[in-house]
């Protein structure tokens, strides 16, 4: 029997889908458009009676949560969530080209200026995610996409599928760190701690950013592309690579920054808050005067610039503000996100 197929319109005819984009663990992404005002939008449809538990309640959730009361820049706009026929639906902004998208164009790996311009914006979305007291748990490159239109050059975080409260609000304090877990995320990028299975809270998603800008600078980490047998062998062989890698080596021929980094992260407690300004401070401090906030490498050819024209006054990049309280080592563990949109 094949499968159902995703119903043309969505929400009493509110939406309609228009072109399939692709599929993934959770199900299928279509294009689709608001039927008031021909906005273009993505649909993510998930079979209610799916192997994997269900994700897209939750990410609705979340996104709501950290929307509420203002447009936070780098997360993008829930318009609707509900049950359609054999599908649970999410209705979201539409958005352009992951970080991954960005890495195979530019031939596997970036510049020194584009990861640090990357860099400057992740960290500032990490911050917002913390201070609504979650923590993203997959943090990877398909998790970071760009804007569209006069946002091409924003970077929005994205696929809370696995994120999680680190904030116990019954008890008005940080989660109890439990152990014997088995690995969340994606273990190209997961943190040591993480491989251990160790509860994660904030320092695991700042190391796996970590990981990520190394991922960037060299096109390959150490880890990447181990033999093993099984997805376990798999997983403890990378943990073990991470472990006795040196940072120096790792980060050897990029700027000091990016060890002083990740050094920072994996010294971090489990309760302890990061530094965000600091951090950030790290990675600012490699910019040159010249480069502007848009200025990646993508944008350097004549097709690039023609991208940045007409969409406007570039919006300049926010400050960041402390706030209140498979075998393939890229794919995440079996209940793991995947890319929103492309």
């Amino acid at each position: 029997m094949s499968p159902p197929k995703c119903p043309p319109k969505i929400n009493a005819g509110k939406f309609e889908t228009v072109k399939r984009l692709g599929a993934g663990c959770f199900g299928e992404v279509y294009r689709g458009i608001r039927a008031e005002d021909k906005q273009e939008v993505a649909i993510k449809f998930e079979s209610k009676s799916g192997k994997s538990a269900p994700q897209l309640e939750h990410e609705a959730e979340v996104l709501n949560i950290l929307r509420a009361g203002s447009q936070p820049q780098g997360v993008a706009e829930c318009f609707y969530f509900g049950v359609e026929g054999p599908f649970n639906c999410l209705v979201m902004e539409i958005l352009g080209k992951s970080l991954e998208d960005n890495v195979q164009a530019c031939k596997g790996k970036f510049k020194v200026k584009t990861t640090v311009l990357i860099a400057e914006q992740v960290l500032q979305r990490i911050e917002f995610l913390h201070s609504k007291g979650f923590v993203h748990r997959d943090i990877k490159p398909e998790n970071f996409m760009f804007g569209v239109g006069a946002k091409i050059h924003h970077v929005y975080i994205i696929d809370f599928g696995l994120s999680k409260m680190y904030w116990d609000k019954t008890r008005e304090a940080h989660c109890q760190m439990k152990q014997k877990l088995s690995l969340t995320g994606t273990a190209r990028y997961a943190s040591i701690n993480a491989h251990k299975g160790i509860e994660q809270s904030r320092r695991d998603d700042l190391e796996a950013i970590g990981h990520m800008f190394l991922y960037f600078l060299r096109g390959a980490l150490p880890w990447s592309g181990l033999d093993a047998k099984t997805q376990e062998e798999k997983y403890r062989k990378i943990c073990e690579k991470k472990e006795s890698t040196e940072l120096s080596d790792l980060c050897q021929g990029f700027p000091s920054n990016f060890e002083e980094y990740l050094k920072y992260a994996r010294g971090l407690g489990f309760t302890e808050k990061p530094d965000y300004k600091k951090i950030y401070l790290m990675m600012h401090s490699c910019r040159e005067p010249s480069w502007p906030d848009h200025g990646y490498e993508w944008f350097d050819s004549k097709s690039g610039e023609q991208q940045l024209q007409g969409i406007g006054k570039l919006v300049p990049l926010q400050q960041p503000r402390p706030e209140p309280q498979q075998p393939d080592d890229r794919k995440p563990t079996p209940k793991g996100g995947c890319c929103v949109i492309s």
